[in-house]
């Protein structure tokens, strides 16, 4: 097999300096691409490893992610066995059950609403409904992408469906908000509330603040509760990762969170992948969620 990494002209900067850096994080972040290379490239693009030298972040989250579902022992479907030609599909499919995932990196956009990396020896900025949009606005762009597979025949009925999301291109992607970011795109989850009894200290309810809509800069509102109306069922779930090439996570995916649709036509099962955090909305409006902690 060739090295993920080769000589010659890259216009991505990122790959360049991965490539050709001599700094220690430079070292461990090519020894790991090479191993997640030799163990996944045959679920990606044949031509993935001349795209990342145009796309790197994007060819690393498809990587990544075949990487951590091949761990898991999911049963992936190397690309040249998959009944699409041309590429026209989804990028990842798992077998029993069957499962497509389609792949994106959201970046930080553009206009009034895009996220800002902090500037040197300044304050945090972060904008944690900032990101929402910007989830908010990458489940749009690939909802209307599986949607075209299904009207295509690609994806068939029954066949669950999952837009992978990494957030790796973000200014903050450790937000270590509860709820996160995710689950706050597509349910209407707030901030946590703890009621006290001013009496006796005790605590006297607790809940998830009911929010199903942001309001943009320029004052346009953005549902934010998709996961419980129509027009999003064959989706069966997201799911979101933050790790890097540098610092990967310990098992593989040991990071994911996947947020099921409570709508979706075709549901992923729980607890299909066994690593991460999982979240519901069940009956009743509650937000419901399990940590899976499994470690290597």
């Amino acid at each position: 097999m060739t090295l993920f990494f080769r000589s010659g002209p890259a216009t991505d900067p990122i790959y360049t300096r991965t490539r050709n850096g001599l700094e220690d994080h430079h070292t461990r972040g090519r020894a790991y691409l090479e191993r997640i290379w030799r163990e996944a490239a045959q679920y990606v693009d044949p031509d993935s490893a001349e795209k990342a030298t145009l796309e790197f972040l994007s060819v690393f989250w498809e990587l990544q992610l075949a990487y951590a579902l091949k761990s898991a022992g999911k049963s992936l479907l190397p690309r040249n066995r998959l009944a699409y030609k041309n590429n026209k599909g989804p990028d990842l499919f798992a077998e029993n059950p069957s499962v497509w995932l389609e792949a994106v990196v959201v970046r930080c956009g553009s206009g009034p609403d895009a996220l800002q990396y902090p500037e040197t020896n300044q304050g945090d900025n972060y904008n944690p409904d900032g990101v929402v949009l910007r989830f908010r606005s990458a489940i749009r762009d690939k909802s209307a992408k599986i949607q075209d597979y299904i009207s295509d025949e690609i994806i068939k009925p029954g066949q669950a469906t999952v837009i992978a999301i990494s957030g790796v291109a973000l200014p903050r992607r450790f937000s270590g908000r509860t709820p996160p970011e995710i689950v706050r795109a597509v349910y209407p989850a707030n901030d946590p509330v703890i009621e006290i009894n001013r009496k006796t200290m005790a605590v006297s309810d607790s809940y998830i603040q009911y929010r199903d809509r942001i309001k943009k800069s320029l004052g346009a509102e953005v549902e934010t509760d998709i996961f419980l109306e129509s027009g999003f069922e064959h989706i069966s779930a997201v799911l979101y990762g933050e790790a890097d090439w540098i610092t990967p996570p310990s098992p593989p995916g040991i990071n994911f969170k996947i947020v099921h649709n409570s709508k979706a036509a075709t549901p992923l099962p729980d607890g299909w992948f066994p690593a991460g955090d999982e979240y519901w909305w069940r009956e009743g409006q509650q937000l419901e969620w399990k940590q899976h902690n499994e470690k290597a």
